[in-house]
């Protein structure tokens, strides 16, 4: 029986570019559909959460310090409210003395207190480096928010064409209104409550307000301020920036305001340093959720936007940065690639390039969040594992069209049951060569030479074909492993590759029925005017080597072994003494069945004779 290999319809190299252009557009389209679909957007934003802790750095921000009117600063100067006077106290202190680049509040006062106070802060917003807030509110009300009197900001017409359109506010009282900067203080959390995104500007009424940290850096340094701007990259579609939160609150110097308005603190800390005035004290702060962690101040939220402005003005985003969603095109593009050549080298290997690709891009990612890059972090990866179920679906697919050919051609030697047990115990292990109890048998047809000799090749051909296929059912039907053709005859066996203890009754019950089969042939061969046929079968038993057997570039499913040859030289004598079937006396051994003696006889290979044995005289001749 020879071996057949698994073979694919197309060569080689063409199946390979078929799965891998169907792999690739496979991993276009789920890349696209992660990157689009509204509904995995979360868990892109999720799974940029979880990277960034590890992409945040500790390193000190060092023009950037937060004053604190924390729960010590209460205690020690008096509790909320304070008044403006104190407020204007903490500011002159700020911009005068110590000498910083410019404050922000990060606060709002709609109404008036201390007249005087009120008037210092007035003053100061007017002439001083300070830029105090408002807050616009971003969500679908059925009656708009409109509290206080908004000031500052640019007008609406110089809002880019990505820019939030705020449905309310709230700002400061009146007489704060000539105030020279003003910046917003408006957040709006995602859907699962996180804030990851600021509004950089945004409309309110007739007005364009910046964020509270760019309207900080644009009252002292308009130039960074729009440096700033173009150096952030290009926004969402809602004029949106994602804040990448790559620094840890520890990276931002914290001071209490009873430091700046009781304790005294050194100049040093401050002069030259953009300052934010917030509280982190229970019931005065803005607490908001983020990337670094569930409950942060809104002042540490500014104070990292302000960072990333910073940052952004002296290295504007170009290349990679600028370049992030490319960079994920690219990563997704090389990955294919990689991954194709594994998977070409096997589905292990492919498997293993698969984990190390997404954990190269996770760790790629993470690097470049602390870098400032904003590269898309699912859809490469859902790209490269769509990219390798499909190959790997396409290789199965292909595999087990192979196998239903190689099955089908099995199925032409080996009986159907046997065929199954086969497959079930598995090819690679019952294939394997190995010693066997085995009954063989060989059968030809009489007269084949002298009948083929007095007719056409096409008649030839026809009579053969007729001979095999009566003899051949009953075989297959038998559990016989059918070994070959010899032209006008088979050799087959039963014992393997499957064992079975009835191996000398299966071969002498489907060699009667074969005689039977044979009767049925003559019968529409006579009917038609053509000769009747006879057949003469040999049949032994004995110990072979039975297994995949041959050279690494052709090999058979054969038996070796003297029981082989036995049975060739039985079928011989069967010719030369007129019998039908001949048996040798170790197969006869096994065979329950009546059966005529035909005495000692010399085989052909053998020293000395042995007893044979014919069909007994009620099974025909």
């Amino acid at each position: 029986m020879q071996k057949l290999q698994p073979s694919v319809p197309t060569p080689a190299g063409r199946g390979a570019v078929r799965r891998a252009l169907l792999s690739g557009l496979a991993a276009v389209l789920v890349a696209a559909c992660a990157w689009m679909l509204p509904g995995l957007r979360l868990l892109e934003e999720r799974s940029r959460d979880a990277l960034t802790p590890l992409a945040a750095s500790g390193e000190l921000v060092a023009d950037v310090v937060v004053i604190d009117i924390g729960e010590e600063s209460l205690k020690s100067l008096g509790m909320w409210p304070w008044s403006r006077a104190r407020l204007a106290d903490l500011v002159e202190e700020l911009v005068g003395p110590l000498g910083v680049r410019g404050v922000a509040l990060d606060m709002v006062l709609p109404e008036a207190a201390d007249a005087a106070g009120d008037a210092r802060l007035a003053s100061l917003a007017k002439h001083a480096p300070l830029t105090l807030a408002h807050v616009l509110d971003f969500a679908d009300r059925p009656a708009a928010i409109t509290i206080g009197v908004p000031a500052g900001g640019s007008p609406a017409a110089m809002a880019p064409r990505a820019v939030a359109q705020a449905s309310g506010y709230v700002a400061n009282h009146a007489g704060l209104r000539e105030a020279r900067c003003v910046g917003h203080i408006g957040v709006q959390p995602d859907a699962d409550g996180v804030l990851r995104r600021l509004h950089v500007q945004a409309v309110a009424g007739q007005r364009l307000y910046s964020t509270l940290s760019l309207a900080l850096l644009s009252c002292t340094d308009p130039e960074a301020a729009r440096r700033a701007l173009a150096g952030l990259g290009a926004l969402d579609s809602g004029g949106t920036w994602r804040l990448p939160f790559r620094r840890p609150v520890a990276s931002f110097e914290s001071l209490p305001a009873q430091a700046v308005l009781k304790d005294g603190v050194d100049a040093k800390q401050l002069r030259g340093k953009f300052v934010l005035i917030g509280s982190s004290a229970v019931g005065l702060s803005d607490y908001v959720a983020t990337p670094l962690q569930p409950v942060t101040a809104g002042v540490l939220v500014h104070a990292q936007m302000m960072a990333e402005l910073l940052e952004a003005a002296r290295h504007p985003a170009t290349g990679w940065r600028a370049h992030s969603r490319s960079l994920s095109l690219a990563a997704l593009v090389a990955g294919a690639l990689l991954l194709g050549v594994g998977l070409h080298l096997g589905i292990r290997a492919g498997l293993t390039a698969l984990l190390l690709l997404v954990a190269s891009w996770l760790a790629l990612c993470a690097a470049g969040f602390g870098r400032g890059w904003n590269p898309a972090v699912l859809p490469p990866i859902a790209g490269l594992v769509a990219f390798a179920v499909t190959w790997i679906s396409l290789d199965f697919a292909e595999a087990r069209r192979a196998s239903r050919r190689i099955m089908n051609t099995l199925s032409h030697y080996v009986a159907e049951p046997v065929l199954k047990l086969l497959v079930k115990q598995g090819l690679e292990r019952t294939l394997a060569a190995s010693r066997k109890e085995i009954t063989v048998l060989v059968a030809d047809m009489a007269g084949y030479t002298r009948m083929t000799a007095e007719s056409s090749l096409e008649d030839s051909a026809k009579l053969t074909t007729e001979f095999l296929e009566a003899i051949t059912g009953p075989v297959l039907r038998s559990g016989a492993t059918l070994d070959r053709y010899t032209g006008d005859g088979l050799i087959a066996f039963w014992g393997a590759p499957l064992s079975r203890p009835d191996h000398s009754a299966s071969a002498f019950q489907a060699a009667t029925e074969m005689l039977d089969a044979v009767k049925l042939l003559n019968a529409v061969r006579v009917a038609r005017g053509d000769p009747p046929l006879a057949m003469r079968v040999g049949i032994e038993s004995g110990e072979a080597l039975v297994g995949d057997l041959g050279s690494s570039s052709r090999s058979v499913y054969t038996a070796v072994g003297t029981c082989i040859n036995l049975a060739s030289r039985l079928q011989e004598i069967a010719r030369d003494i007129g019998e039908t079937v001949v048996v040798g006396p170790q197969a006869r051994a096994g065979i329950a069945t009546p059966m005529r003696a035909l005495g000692a006889m010399s085989v052909r290979g053998l020293g000395e004779p042995i007893e044979l044995y014919g069909l007994a005289p009620e099974s025909g001749s």
